[in-house]
């Protein structure tokens, strides 16, 4: 289980970074205490669901998207390097729109 909470931390602080925020910002945005929010990130601490909600709405994705998928983690966490090699250099409010649109385009091919 502690690959998995290592997992959802990892996403957790993919989305993060991604959207530019401090910890103590989406913490903050989610409700929660700073100190949690990077045990949980850290994959040292279990969110309740309940947090784990919040945190994706204080980081404007779907729940989801803080879970591991059925790939494993090392695909997973190749896309998410990829996804963050293509977001570096970008400021923050282009970073946000190209993480914006993705999540957009993820979401309609879903359907």
């Amino acid at each position: 289980m502690k690959a998995i909470y290592e997992e959802i931390g990892s996403r957790i602080r993919l989305y993060r970074k991604a959207k530019n925020l401090t910890q103590a910002h989406a913490a903050e945005a989610a409700g929660i205490e700073t100190s949690f929010y990077g045990q949980v990130e850290r994959g040292v601490n279990i969110p309740s669901l309940k947090t784990l909600y919040a945190v994706a709405e204080a980081l404007s994705v779907e729940v989801t998207d803080l879970l591991p998928t059925k790939r494993g983690s090392k695909e997973t966490q190749a896309y998410a390097k990829a996804v963050e090699r293509l977001l570096q250099g970008l400021p923050p409010e282009k970073r946000r729109l190209a993480l914006d649109v993705l999540s957009d385009m993820v979401s309609r091919l879903k359907r």
